[in-house]
């Protein structure tokens, strides 16, 4: 049954959900998270796919940079589903079976930064999967002002790198403002990475995507450059005008200072475990332009969803599908950099809650 004066196009009774379940490392599990009616600001989805992320491993590793997480949180944000039912002060063009992405960041809706559509800069901000039940169940509530449409050009598989994409977005076209013709290094071994390195070449620079030999490292290469996008593990002292640290790790983060050109642009847009703080950027003398682009606003979904309108098939090459009851193995996959069942690369291990 619908909220009181909503719209709805039903519901189902079990609402499977991976949530945080132990403050231990590992202590995620599958769990029934049932759902009360949308409040009047609400909406209900029923969730197509559910990307895992960064996010995602650190709460599953129980870092410290995840104590406040409570037990019993539904995770994931990385999502693409379609409206169920509507809370009463829901706008019309939020219809059952309408396909949206959802923003990560909740802000109050009060505020002037709220009022601004700059949620992020809320002080009473709160974030899905991590402070407010996330998108990796089969169903989730989203506040609607949240939601951004998904484009009838762009399907659920593309769609659900949505917010990778426009993280990417925003760090390269906001953040980093790259130019044609200037030298662009991404470490990454993820979908932002490779996300940010398609944009950046988009934009007219020459890209590098920046490994290192691993499990899987070949894979990589090989996917890199069927994208477009070449790749190295060599080393180029004082070499790219911007370099994209999109991996988390410190010694990505070392290499960068020491490849980019002096005065260059180092953007960062990982979230980065206890343990590897940025030391190596401060004690260079480069004059390094440090730049900060952990989020991103609804007018970045918006530029990303377009930008992967231009590739819908994106997502196939990308995205490594799991059914809920392998969760727990896709995020501990996400977690170990590990390859897919038929040895590519686990770029975006991706849930499908609904079969």
């Amino acid at each position: 049954m619908a909220a009181a004066g909503g719209r709805s196009l039903g519901h189902a009774a079990m609402n499977p959900a991976l949530a945080r379940t132990s403050a231990e490392p590992g202590g995620v599990g599958l769990m029934d998270h049932p759902l009360r009616a949308p409040g009047a600001d609400e909406v209900e989805l029923r969730v197509s796919l559910c990307g895992l992320c960064g996010s995602d491993v650190i709460i599953y590793r129980a870092d410290p940079a995840a104590s406040s997480v409570p037990l019993g949180m539904v995770i994931g944000h990385e999502s693409v589903g379609s409206v169920v039912r509507t809370g009463l002060l829901v706008p019309e063009w939020l219809a059952p079976g309408t396909r949206v992405v959802p923003i990560s960041t909740v802000g109050c809706g009060h505020c002037e930064a709220c009022r601004a559509d700059q949620p992020h800069l809320c002080a009473r901000r709160s974030g899905l999967g991590l402070t407010q039940h996330g998108q990796a169940a089969a169903r989730a509530l989203v506040p609607w002002r949240n939601l951004v449409p998904v484009p009838d050009s762009v399907p659920d598989t593309t769609a659900v790198l949505a917010e990778p994409a426009s993280i990417a977005w925003r760090a390269v076209s906001t953040v980093a403002r790259i130019q044609p013709g200037e030298r662009v290094a991404v470490s990454t071994t993820r979908s932002i990475g490779l996300l940010a390195g398609l944009m950046a070449q988009r934009a007219g620079a020459t890209v590098t995507m920046i490994g290192r030999e691993g499990p899987g490292h070949a894979a990589r290469v090989d996917l890199a450059a069927s994208l477009g996008l070449d790749s190295t593990t060599g080393r180029q002292p004082d070499t790219y005008d911007v370099w994209i640290e999109a991996t988390g790790a410190g010694i990505h983060l070392a290499r960068a200072v020491q490849e980019l050109r002096p005065l260059g642009r180092l953007v960062m847009v990982a979230m980065y475990a206890t343990g590897t703080a940025p030391a190596p950027v401060v004690r260079t003398s480069k004059n390094l332009d440090v730049l900060h682009s952990f989020i991103s606003t609804r007018q970045d979904f918006e530029q990303a969803l377009a930008f992967l309108a231009t590739l819908p098939d994106l997502g196939e090459r990308l995205i490594t599908t799991y059914p809920m009851d392998r969760a727990v193995e896709a995020l501990r996959l996400t977690a170990d950099g590990s390859t897919d069942a038929a040895g590519r690369p686990l770029i975006k291990a991706v849930l499908q809650p609904n079969p």
